[in-house]
């Protein structure tokens, strides 16, 4: 521009003042004329807002920066040789749109500034959103996406025009206008014409005056005391004409370099800007803003100004505009210094006039008080949650928050209350999750490095890899799963309105081609970032670190229990502590809990994290969906197991949850401890927690490891840590364990193996096991819960059977006699002690002590005089009748281990917790790995022991837990279901059937149930056998006969009875060719020969003899027979004679 400037004014001719005064009054004269060259910020201003002729009409008036308009159109369109003249070659396109043009491009847009708008390069991230009523509701969208709804339409042109197609398609739809929307306050076109009508009369009355001086008051105005030169007048109007018509072809050029739509909205709308705070473009840091336009819909209209290329390459209308505005603006200047000084004034001044009136038109802004994220700002820009704010905003809400309702009566199939799909819960969800889906839909604009979006994605790719997890496992689910969620919601106007609550499922659906799970991320994202806004909006306490509740609820989180499986299942470095439920209000509330009634002045557990309150939220969603996809399994399954730790000596692991953990971990939804934190308690929720007791496979295991080391010290360590951190059953079997560890020391060969048993057998004598961890724990609250009544009964009887066992043991063991000395201070003595009175007499109460002491007491026991002298079953069922469990769990333990050698302990031991219905000893039989269905020495089976006790219970519990129903074939005379068919016990036999039994199956003779049960004259079973489908007419071996034959033959009327009610074959022949008939007439039965004939016996077929059963009966001499056959053969008239 400089040296355009230079140039321009190596034309303009100058003139020698004759003395200072001279020079002065030149100075200002010549000084004049050349301000219209400047002007720059002001020129550049107007041609970005110019968007019609009038506009250029007005900039052309009485023009400033001349120079500017020229190298302004040069740089929109010269050639690059112009480009280069004007220092411009190096320059890109989007500098020059940016200051020149309203439009913008994929490389230019417009940005919020403080009140302020700024053009920018590249893609900076802003959104436009079009909120439109549709009947009750209110939608948004983009503007491409009003338009294509038919809410907007671009002005003059039919919904599906072309001119619509063309807008819609345009790339520039999604980059805001700002300032032709927002940053300039429209005024009325009024104005306009007013303007440009004040500017002709300001031009044409300066012409005028100049005509005046110089042809009606030559005199009064002459130059230097000589009339105006002739040829200052002619150049002064041509030059004024030749510069407007070039400023207006200037201004022509660039308003045309870019094309305005109009679109206007056919449905009551709003048009939101948002823009997000913290976000750097070059070297400016643009904060958040959001702004709202809101007319009347007959008012309102929407500018999108495009670049386009009309005038590129035209360069004989860009040299020629140049050239004319240039030209015209020189024979203005000659013209004015041959012109009387007023002129130049005059001129002056209407330039000055025009300059301020182009201002004015768009001098009302945008004002900074319009950015209705200015009172928040700081808040929004924590965590970049301008479009939390802003669906607060659109949907008038004061909070949100996660809630679990009471569930009322009035509940619908999913169990929530029945609610308008309009509820505030309802539609701010939407409008969020509506707000997520725009702002990431372009990889370039898109907002996906907002901390709540990436909190939201890593929890959908968690919950996404959990269900494609659990499908691997096997775990059935429909295409689709949700799971529920409640929210409660308050709304901001008035502050005494009830809050909302409201229902809220996640839908999980799954691709039939990859059978992968998927989730919508949006909806997640609205979730935990209108809670978070809340939470952030309560109190500045959110920002510190916070505290995860241990259990699902507060009444969980208070109880020992949880305590116990936390040290087990989840404690890895950071300690649970007792703190206040006054927590749990806020400002300073608990994550992972259910709302529950407990006094104020109750303690719950809880761990202090260091996780950001966004993760936390997620935590919780997480949670919940665990609770219930969790629901949908009847056992985790997996292997169990413990690894030596770093703050505990052991860490318990499940192969299953290693694997959950793992997901939890590679999403980034936190540390190992928050993952375990989030799916134990949800696990215990739903009772599928894997058991990890000291007698499970792995613990034994590792157990039997450290004895072939001699690390004895390790293993009691192992049992110790698990029987402290275990409850319920777990605990009972954990601690048989322990006490089985003492036994085992205590009868080893090496002495300090067994000193180091008797010491622990001592300590155990003491307080409850779990009462000591509590108190190295200092977690004084659980002590009582570990001493409560029942549980110090059981310590108490526990203590006194481990204790009457080490004393047996001392007395053969040798270098051990302070033992006893010790045992007696704890007040045990050689004498079992029982807090029950005994089941039996005192003999037999002796026979069995002594047994048990024989067996588990005795280094090597004498397998031949216990196997002599005792029935197995004897000492066990005393022990269990006696409620000595301990002794009873330690007896079974060395029955395993012993039936390698003596098979016969085994079916023992499973028929007598059949017999009893003992749960506690089948599992502990399983988890031993006892087979149910091994055989004695005699080929009995536990079952089989249950059947010949006609017994349907524990039939059924033996069937429950893996009893073969047939039998083993190395005992085929032992069938189950054979030997019920023969007691005729029909419970029995129903029990087997239901279990799977093969009702056909036969046994040594090759005979059914049914042919047993039809020699036993068991009729019922006979009956009930027919009822399961037995076969009627099966024919067995030898004899070939069939039921009907059998029976009869045997003269078995009952039988015979039942079995004519289920129509077998009366005709059928055994293997001499008798019939039923023939069978009974040997038998000489009339009764079961009536019966026959009267159920259609054929009575005329022959036996290979030739003889029939006519024949036979005369043969027989049975009278009776022949009567009642002559009887039948002649017809059945008159008497039968029988």
């Amino acid at each position: 521009m400089n040296l355009t400037f230079l140039l321009i004014l190596g034309f303009v001719p100058c003139v020698l003042a004759d003395d200072w005064e001279d020079f002065t009054n030149n100075l200002a004269t010549d000084l004049a004329p050349l301000i219209t060259l400047f002007g720059e910020r002001l020129t550049k201003q107007f041609l970005s807002e110019s968007i019609s002729v009038l506009d250029n009409v007005i900039f052309a008036l009485s023009p400033l920066g001349v120079l500017t308009a020229v190298v302004s159109v040069i740089r929109i369109c010269g050639s690059s040789s112009l480009r280069a003249f004007v220092g411009r070659a190096q320059e890109g396109p989007a500098e020059a749109e940016g200051e020149l043009l309203p439009c913008v491009s994929e490389s230019t847009a417009e940005l919020f500034n403080d009140g302020g708008i700024s053009r920018v390069f590249g893609r900076p991230r802003i959104v436009e959103i079009v909120a439109w009523e549709e009947g009750s509701t209110t939608k948004i969208g983009t503007l491409r996406d009003a338009i294509r709804e038919g809410a907007w339409s671009v002005k003059g042109s039919d919904v599906r025009s072309e001119k619509t197609d063309e807008v819609v398609s345009m790339l520039e739809l999604d980059i805001p206008n700002l300032s032709l929307n927002k940053g300039i306050k429209q005024v009325d076109q009024l104005w306009f014409y007013a303007a440009a009508i004040l500017g002709a009369l300001l031009q044409i009355g300066v012409l005028i005056y100049a005509a005046l001086t110089v042809f009606v008051f030559p005199d009064s105005f002459k130059v230097n005391d000589a009339a105006v030169d002739s040829y200052a007048f002619p150049l002064y109007v041509i030059g004024t004409t030749f510069l407007f018509m070039g400023m207006f072809y200037c201004a022509v050029i660039i308003e045309r370099s870019s094309k305005e739509y109009y679109i206007k909205p056919n449905k009551p709308s709003k048009l939101y800007w948002l823009q997000p705070g913290e976000q750097t473009v070059g070297d400016q840091v643009f904060n958040s803003f959001l702004a709202v336009k809101e007319e009347d819909q007959s008012s309102m209209t929407y500018i999108k100004s495009k670049r386009v290329q009309k005038y590129d390459g035209r360069y004989v209308e860009v040299y020629s505009t140049i050239f004319l505005t240039l030209l015209g603006f020189i024979f203005q200047f000659i013209g004015e210094r041959g012109l009387h000084a007023s002129v130049i004034l005059a001129q002056l001044g209407s330039t000055f006039i025009m300059s301020v009136l182009r201002t004015c038109l768009r001098t009302e802004r945008m004002k900074p008080e319009e950015n209705k994220l200015r009172e928040d700002r700081d808040l929004v820009s924590y965590k970049q949650q301008e479009l939390d704010a802003f669906a607060f905003y659109l949907e008038g809400v004061g909070s949100f928050s996660l809630s679990t309702p009471p569930v009322p009566s009035n509940v619908n199939s999913n169990g929530y209350v029945n609610q308008s799909n309009n509820s505030i819960v309802q539609r701010v969800l939407r409008t969020r999750a509506r707000l997520a889906e725009l702002t990431s839909q372009s990889d370039d604009t898109s907002w996906d490095d907002t901390p709540i979006r990436k909190m939201a994605q890593s929890l959908a790719r968690t919950i996404e890899m959990t269900m494609d997890m659990m499908s691997s496992w096997g775990v059935e689910f429909k295409d689709n799963f949700e799971f529920p969620l409640a929210f409660e919601a308050c709304p901001s106007s008035a502050k005494m309105l009830p809050s909302d609550l409201g229902p809220w499922s996640i839908e999980l659906t799954r691709d039939n081609d990859v059978l992968r799970w998927q989730v919508d991320t949006n909806e997640l994202e609205a979730i935990i970032g209108l809670w978070v806004w809340t939470l952030y909006r309560s109190s500045n306490e959110w920002r510190k670190p916070l505290y995860r509740m241990v259990g699902f609820n507060q009444a969980e989180a208070s109880q020992a229990e949880t305590y116990v499986y936390f040290q087990k299942w989840i404690f890895r470095q950071t300690e649970a502590r007792l703190v206040s439920a006054k927590i749990v209000d806020e400002p300073k509330r608990l994550f992972g809990f259910d709302p529950n009634i407990l006094p104020s002045n109750s303690e719950i557990l809880a761990v202090k994290t260091e996780n950001n309150l966004e993760k936390m939220i997620a935590q919780d969603i997480y949670i919940r969906f665990l609770k219930n996809v969790f629901a949908n399994m009847d056992g985790l399954g997996g292997d169990v197991d413990v690894i030596p730790g770093l703050q505990s000596p052991w860490i318990a692991q499940s192969t299953r949850i290693n694997d959950l953990v793992q997901c939890f971990e590679d999403c980034h939804m936190g540390s190992r401890e928050d993952a375990l934190l989030c799916i134990i308690p949800s696990l215990k929720q739903n009772n599928i927690l894997p058991e990890l007791a000291a007698d499970a496979p792995l613990i034994r295991k590792r157990i039997e490891d450290h004895i072939k080391r001699a690390d004895w010290n390790t293993a009691f360590s192992l049992v110790h840590w698990i029987c402290c951190r275990s409850d319920g059953s777990e605990y009972e079997r954990s601690v048989y364990a322990l006490g089985y560890l003492c036994r085992r020391a205590m009868l080893d060969h090496n002495k300090y193996v067994r000193e180091e048993g008797f010491n622990h057998v001592c300590a155990l004598l003491g307080p409850e096991i779990r009462w000591l961890f509590f108190q190295s724990q200092k977690m004084t609250k659980f002590l009582s819960w570990a001493i409560s009544p029942q549980r110090l009964l059981w310590w108490q009887l526990f203590g006194r059977q481990l204790g009457w066992l080490a004393w047996q043991i001392s007395v053969d063991s040798r270098g051990t006699d302070w033992v006893q000395g010790k045992l007696a201070t704890l007040n045990i003595s050689e004498n079992l002690q029982t807090l029950e009175p005994s089941p039996s007499n005192d003999k037999d109460t002796a026979l069995s002590i002594n047994a048990i002491k024989g067996w588990i007491a005795s280094r090597q026991p004498d397998f031949r005089r216990l196997l002599m002298e005792n029935d197995e079953t004897e000492e066990l069922e005393w022990a269990l009748k006696a409620k000595q469990y301990a002794l009873l769990h330690w007896l079974l333990l060395y029955f395993i281990e012993l039936s390698s050698e003596f098979s016969s302990f085994i079916p023992v031991s499973w028929f007598l917790a059949a017999k009893y219905q003992e749960d506690w000893i089948t599992q502990t039989l399983h988890r031993h790995g006892a087979d149910i269905n091994t055989l004695d020495d005699e080929g009995h089976s536990a079952l089989t022991f249950a059947v010949e006790y006609e017994s349907a219970e524990a039939t059924e519990l033996l069937l429950k837990n893996g009893a073969n129903p047939d039998g083993d074939d190395k005992a085929p005379g032992d069938r189950p279901m054979l030997l019920a068919a023969h007691n005729g016990n029909v419970p029995v036999l129903e029990v087997l059937i239901q279990y799977g039994a093969n009702i056909e199956i036969t046994g040594n003779m090759g005979l059914t149930a049914l042919r047993y049960a039809c020699n036993r004259n068991q009729v019922d079973a006979v009956r009930s056998l027919l009822n399961h489908g037995a076969e009627i007419d099966a024919v067995y071996v030898p004899g070939h006969s069939t039921p009907l034959c059998c029976a009869v033959d045997d003269g078995k009327l009952e039988i015979t009875k039942a079995l004519l009610e289920y129509r077998p074959n009366l005709n059928a022949q055994d293997s001499a060719g008798h019939t039923p008939i023939m069978l009974a007439v040997k038998e000489k039965s009339v009764e079961i020969l009536r019966l026959l004939l009267d159920s259609g016996a054929d009575f005329n077929i022959q036996a290979p003899g030739g003889y029939d059963a006519l024949d036979l009966a005369m043969e027989l001499n049975f009278m009776e027979g022949v009567q009642l056959l002559e009887w039948w053969r002649g017809g059945g008239v008159g008497p039968s004679g029988a």
